[in-house]
Formats: structure tokens, sequence, C-alpha cells
């Protein structure tokens, strides 16, 4: 039920702010499962979220530009993968905890310090490779992308929806990656497990679509921001217990 819950919120943040559904319930599904698992899980649900957003935001989606970031992304997709596999369990705990909290730091101070750049495919490939190794160790790969959009200035609707076909795209490039890696990656759940996280995607997504229409989408950025913080340092405090036990 906890997993259910968390998935359902995570698809929440994902439809209001066009991102978030890693950094909301990542943390908690690497606490609740094998944290390998759980990132493998957090990649297959962040798939299935971005093309039921991606399903109403095709049309505004900037096809060259999600080419250019994926080839970063798979560059940086292998090496992420590889780290957590080989790590102890609450050793990818404590660094999947501490870089979601990094990342979300660096998001932050990004979009208030980070000096205006011009798009180019170099750059968009630089920006694809650190979301990649995020995605692929943690399954967060938005806060890269998040600042690369605040320094080339990004339009917002162009962004979140440019998003979305890229994260379906990163999202498989990890787990294959993951299974590859580690074939015990795959998350073992009961089939009714397996509906009823399918079923809180498409409730948080429906949900998410109706409180858009009412919720800024700085008031639901805040949120987010402090429920991420918040999963980040229970998931390094969950790690560091079980080493220290």
């Amino acid at each position: 039920m906890l997993i259910v819950a968390f998935v359902f919120l995570g698809a929440l943040m994902q439809r209001t702010t066009g991102m978030g559904f890693a950094m909301v319930a990542g943390p908690f599904l690497v606490v609740l499962l094998d944290p390998v698992a759980g990132v493998v899980l957090i990649n297959a649900c962040g798939v299935l979220s971005s093309l039921i957003v991606l399903s109403r935001t095709f049309r505004e989606v900037r096809w060259k530009r999600v080419a250019v970031l994926a080839v970063g992304a798979l560059l940086g997709t292998i090496p992420g993968a590889l780290v957590t596999t080989l790590l102890p369990q609450d050793a990818v705990r404590i660094f999947i905890g501490a870089l979601i909290i990094a990342a979300l730091t660096m998001s932050l101070l990004g979009s208030r310090f980070a000096p205006p750049v011009r798009p180019s495919p170099v750059k968009s490939a630089t920006a694809g490779f650190f979301s990649g190794f995020m995605s692929g160790s943690a399954g967060v790969g938005g806060p890269a992308m998040s600042v690369y959009a605040i320094m080339t200035r990004w339009e917002q609707r162009s962004f979140a929806a440019t998003l979305q076909p890229y994260f379906v795209l990163t999202g498989l490039m990890a787990i294959i990656a993951k299974i590859a890696f580690d074939p015990s990656a795959v998350p073992i759940l009961p089939g009714a497990t397996w509906v009823a996280i399918v079923a809180a995607l498409l409730l948080g997504q429906l949900a998410g679509e109706l409180l858009s229409r009412v919720l800024p989408v700085q008031t639901a950025r805040v949120f987010m921001i402090v429920l991420a913080y918040f999963g980040g340092a229970v998931t390094v405090a969950f790690g560091a217990a079980g080493a220290i036990g």
C-alpha cells in the first residue's frame, strides 16, 4: 500500500509540474524495496508516467533536441547504472539519498545563480550526460535538465513537453543497463501490486490534471521540493542505520 501511495503522489507531481515523479516517489521506493530494484521500478513508472503526459503534450515537443539530449544520456546512463550495481545495498541508499539532496540543491541554486548560455548540441549532450548518469544510478534525471533549461532560458511549456519523450528514452536505457549488469534487479512483486501501481499512475495523472487547473505551478513545485528533500534525508538515514547496524 505504501508503494502504491508513493507512486500515486509521484504521478500527481509529474502532471502538475512536468517533472518530479522520481524525486518524490524515488527515495521512498528505494527504502521500501531492494535499492537497485527500487531504482528499476522508479524508471519503469517514470516511463509510463511520461508516456501518459506525452499523449497530451506531443505537439509542443522539440524532437531534435530530444535526440541530442538522448545521445548524451546514453553515455551517462551506463556508468550510472554500474555504480549502484557494484555498491552494497546500504551504500546505495546513502548514495541515492545524497544524490537527490545534492541534485535538488543544484537545481535551486541554478535557478538563482546559473549564468545564461546559448543552447548548442554540445551543451545539450553534456546536460543529457549528467541527467543520464543520475537517471541510471538513482532514477532522477530531472534536476540536471532543470538547470540546463534555466541556463538556456528554455520556455516552460516547450521544456515540460520535451522532457516527456526524453524521460521515456532515458528510463528505458536505465532499465536495460541495470538488468544487463544485474539480472536480479527486476522488482519481484505480486501481480495485484503491479495492477495497483498502474492504476495509481493513471489516477495520479488524472488528479494532477484536475489539480493543475486550480493550483499554481510554483506552489506545486515548492511542495515537490519539500517532499523530495524529506525523502532524500529519510533514504540517507535508513542507509546509514543499516550500515551501522
